[in-house]
């Protein structure tokens, strides 16, 4: 095939390469988070003006990212509380892209998890505020993808104006705590297996 098999150079990636494919959330959104963060600096560096269309696949990257990130949450969370014995967080599968409802999921997970952590706190009260007003100009993930909906209306309101310079610091600070967040998931996780398994072998 043209892109893959018969070519092996520096350029070659890998995908699906997790036992799980449900824990591989936190790396597809590192790299949406990563692709967009580098498309909005490339813009924002030239200091001038540029045409509206080149910030559209940006919005998306970061919309993609932030919801990715939360899916993420809910997923590694998941298999956490069960190392921890905390059966009544669920793992089920969230096929929607509903920043609201998963930032409420994630956040109220978090807070379970990490009771009383100032820093957790903090991020929840953002992951909150922020998924709100994204889904203000992008309610279903339409608006930044497509100029219409399911239905041929407009995706967004019309002469929706958004500053892209506010939304790449507030994404960036954001994205890097939740990145931040997962790998704290990760090792909390991994730390919590090890003492399962040896408690069972006794």
């Amino acid at each position: 095939m043209t892109f893959y098999d018969d070519i092996s150079n520096f350029s070659n990636f890998v995908i699906s390469f997790m036992d799980s494919p449900r824990y591989d959330f936190g790396i597809f959104a590192s790299g949406y988070f990563h692709a967009a963060s580098k498309l909005a600096e490339d813009l924002l560096s030239k200091g001038l003006s540029f045409p509206d269309y080149e910030a559209y696949p940006i919005m998306f990257l970061y919309r993609h990212a932030l919801e990715l990130y939360l899916k993420n949450i809910i997923y590694k969370s998941a298999l956490l509380s069960a190392f921890k014995n905390m059966e009544d967080i669920d793992a089920k599968l969230y096929n929607h892209h509903d920043l609201n409802q998963l930032s409420q999921k994630a956040t109220d997970i978090l807070r379970r998890l990490f009771l009383n952590d100032k820093g957790i706190e903090l991020v929840s009260k953002r992951v909150l505020q922020i998924s709100s007003e994204f889904s203000k100009i992008d309610p279903d993930s339409f608006s930044y993808r497509y100029p219409i909906d399911r239905n041929g209306n407009y995706s967004t309101k019309p002469h929706q104006v958004v500053n892209l310079e506010a939304v790449h610091h507030a994404m960036c600070e954001l994205l890097e705590d939740l990145d931040t967040i997962d790998f704290g998931l990760n090792v909390e996780t991994s730390q919590a297996q090890e003492l399962y398994e040896m408690l069972s072998d006794l």
